[in-house]
């Protein structure tokens, strides 16, 4: 279970340093393609709309397939997504990899979550939950000022190649640790110990806080701001 837990640790700590690492390295990818504002804008944005287009998706293939197939398989293709940005040299490679680093963040928070709720009984998942939340948020911390110290030394195309490396073995981990996912009937014995009762699924509400921060704290700076934010309702318009 320790195995399992420091996995699940990585992984959102992942997901986290990706929700909001582009306010650091954004500007300098715009900088160094010469996107417009409206372009930078569209950047900053895909990853979030492929995010929210495959919660539902996700949750079908976790109750088809399991947590550890669909999660580990995603998060490869997010691995690719951070080399493609790395490697790009226009919008729409670019563009491609931050589509690519949503779809590989989409099923982590959800997969921790379903991964924990089917082996453990509610009190315990949730203690684990919160765990994992809180070493996790260390990756928004990192996507601050020590990436901003790391693009300053090496540049923000090795800050992306690092991450693709951190990423992929992050999704070998996920492959090589969890467990099957137990039977439905095993799985609602183990619900049995406990109930799901609001006061049990408080923990909730620091997770979720620390989720938003990602989009509360990106950082666009400049004249991107206004047309970045204008680029941003286009993408929300497709919802």
């Amino acid at each position: 279970m320790r195995t399992s837990l420091s996995v699940l640790c990585a992984a959102f700590l992942a997901s986290m340093y990706f929700r909001s690492y582009f306010g650091v390295v954004g500007p300098l990818v715009s900088d160094d393609l010469a996107l417009s504002p409206v372009e930078f804008g569209w950047l900053a944005s895909a990853f979030f709309g492929s995010f929210a287009l495959l919660q539902i998706p996700v949750g079908i293939a976790f109750d088809r397939w399991g947590v550890r197939w669909p999660m580990a398989s995603m998060m490869v293709m997010g691995a690719a997504g951070s080399a493609l940005i790395a490697s790009s040299s226009g919008f729409w490679s670019a563009f491609a990899g931050q589509v690519a680093i949503g779809i590989g963040c989409a099923p982590i928070f959800m997969g921790i979550l379903y991964y924990l709720g089917r082996h453990h009984s509610p009190d315990t998942a949730g203690r684990l939950a919160a765990t994992v939340s809180s070493v996790g948020s260390v990756g928004a911390l990192i996507s601050a000022s020590p990436l901003s110290f790391f693009t300053a030394e090496w540049g923000w195309r090795a800050a992306c190649w690092t991450a693709s490396a951190m990423m992929l073995a992050c999704a070998r981990s996920i492959a090589a640790s969890l467990r099957r996912a137990p039977s439905a009937r095993s799985a609602l014995r183990t619900t049995e110990r406990g109930t799901w009762r609001l006061p049990k699924l408080l923990y909730l509400v620091p997770i979720c806080f620390t989720l938003s921060l990602g989009g509360s704290s990106e950082t666009l700076g400049r004249d991107h701001i206004s047309q970045a934010s204008l680029g941003m309702a286009r993408m929300s318009a497709l919802f």
